[in-house]
């Protein structure tokens, strides 16, 4: 649109602490083929965060360059949304006053303390056809990319806002084929994202020609946005033809913006929401609050601080597959336990790693397996899912073995989660603290070698 329209802690138990802090990132989670440790991935249509999980935006647009002051009380509003993300207008001073290097460190902070995934991106190139434009907003995040690099787990570059008005996506991919590999050059190695042509509602450039931008990546780790108003999302077929079409050259995709009408027409803003919780997709919607009286529709809150949303900003985030029901903040903010790290072989049925808890002179609390966090077991030698056993003399000698919740492969080996939720409704949730007295992992059927067993939490 144009402007009219920490968290990570170690408690460290096991004997090599020093090296597992340096390391855990990479036992603990699973990580795309070719991620660096510290960032966001593109993993086939994919989005992986710094940790490897699956990461799917879900938030809103705030338009800083246009209100500065403004944007700390929007960051912080927005958080109680239930959003993970926001996006966030900065300038480049060839239309806006540049947004200044302190600017850029302040947002993302506020955007840190806030457990929010920040998107920037420069506003000024918005329906330019001028490779001279895309590439000062490339110039411009090469000027200011001390603030970018060290954050690559909390930032991603959205080069240029709607850059290239026409409807051509052959000259669209020609000037991105020489901004990203400049952006690489200059040593930023944040995910990228790069809107579609035509005022960023041309997704079929994504599909003729977006493989072709992916990569002149180096690194292979730019995605795509489409801007869905009257003209990408005008009806739920075309919606779902675009995202088809941008996710079917392999490459993750984002709704970078959208709202529930635009000037020329409706938007099907149920079909996007649905869609793209269905597939896996991204969307942000336009925007927190700040627009012009001729767009004043297009604003979620009825002011900065969100004292009361509009009708547009209830569907987005209170309605039916809006940001209350399908927002989960970003693993990067996790808090992360360690309860073991080494190399230890159990054999069938026996058990190989025991965590006594802190009453019984352990350093792991029960107070500590909290709502919303999980258990996770790194192994191998088998698929078979291994025993996280709960153990308590302090209540008649009980022996609980939790079932798993999800597992998957780390690092080239197998992994199991058990819930918290698993947990309370397999032991119980009443006196917790004072019953459970020591924790077990081993194997079940079969052999296996551990590797981790931590505690996430946020």
């Amino acid at each position: 649109m144009t402007q009219t329209k920490t968290n990570v802690k170690f408690i460290v138990t096991h004997l090599a602490a020093i090296l597992f802090a340096a390391l855990f990132l990479t036992v603990i989670h699973p990580l795309a083929a070719n991620a660096a440790a510290n960032g966001f991935r593109a993993d086939g249509t994919t989005i992986k965060d710094a940790n490897g999980n699956s990461f799917v935006m879900r938030g809103i647009n705030v338009p800083h360059a246009w209100f500065p002051s403004q944007t700390e009380t929007a960051i912080r509003a927005i958080a109680k949304t239930g959003s993970n993300t926001v996006r966030v207008v900065v300038a480049d001073g060839e239309t806006y006053t540049e947004t200044t290097y302190q600017e850029l460190v302040n947002i993302i902070e506020w955007c840190r303390q806030n457990t929010l995934i920040c998107v920037l991106d420069v506003h000024d190139a918005t329906g330019s056809d001028s490779e001279a434009s895309l590439l000062r907003a490339a110039d411009y995040w090469i000027k200011m990319k001390n603030a970018l690099i060290g954050n690559e787990k909390y930032v991603i570059v959205n080069i240029a806002n709607e850059w290239y008005g026409t409807w051509d996506g052959a000259k669209w991919a020609q000037g991105y084929q020489k901004a990203i590999p400049r952006l690489r050059s200059a040593g930023i190695s944040n995910m990228l994202m790069v809107d579609c042509a035509g005022w960023g509602q041309y997704p079929d450039s994504i599909r003729d020609y977006g493989r072709s931008v992916f990569e002149a990546d180096r690194d292979r780790n730019t995605v795509f946005s489409i801007h869905m108003y009257e003209y990408a999302g005008a009806t739920p077929e075309v919606v779902r033809q675009n995202i088809d079409n941008a996710l079917g050259i392999g490459v993750p995709v984002v709704i970078g913006e959208f709202a529930q009408q635009h000037t020329n027409g409706d938007v099907a803003e149920d079909t996007i929401m649905e869609y793209c919780r269905e597939k896996n997709v991204g969307s942000l919607g336009w925007s927190w609050y700040g627009n012009n009286e001729h767009y004043a529709y297009l604003d979620i809150a009825t002011d900065w601080s969100g004292t009361s949303y509009t009708d547009w900003g209830n569907r987005l985030i209170n309605g039916p597959n809006g940001i209350r029901q399908t927002s989960k903040i970003c693993t990067v903010y996790d808090t992360v336990i360690s309860l073991f790290w080494g190399e230890v072989t159990a054999q069938p049925w026996k058990q190989a790693i025991t965590v006594p808890m802190a009453k019984n002179g352990g350093s792991f609390r029960a107070d500590e397996i909290t709502p919303g966090g999980y258990f996770y077991v790194e192994y191998s030698g088998t698929q078979t899912v291994p025993e996280l056993i709960f153990q308590s003399w302090s209540d008649g000698d009980r022996w609980v073995v939790i079932p798993a919740s999800e597992t998957g492969t780390a690092n080239g080996h197998y992994f199991a989660k058990y819930s918290y939720e698993n947990c309370i409704r397999a032991f119980g949730a009443d006196r917790l603290a004072q019953t459970l007295d020591q924790i077990l992992v081993g194997a079940a059927a079969e052999a296996a070698t551990f590797y981790s067993v931590c505690y996430c939490s946020r």
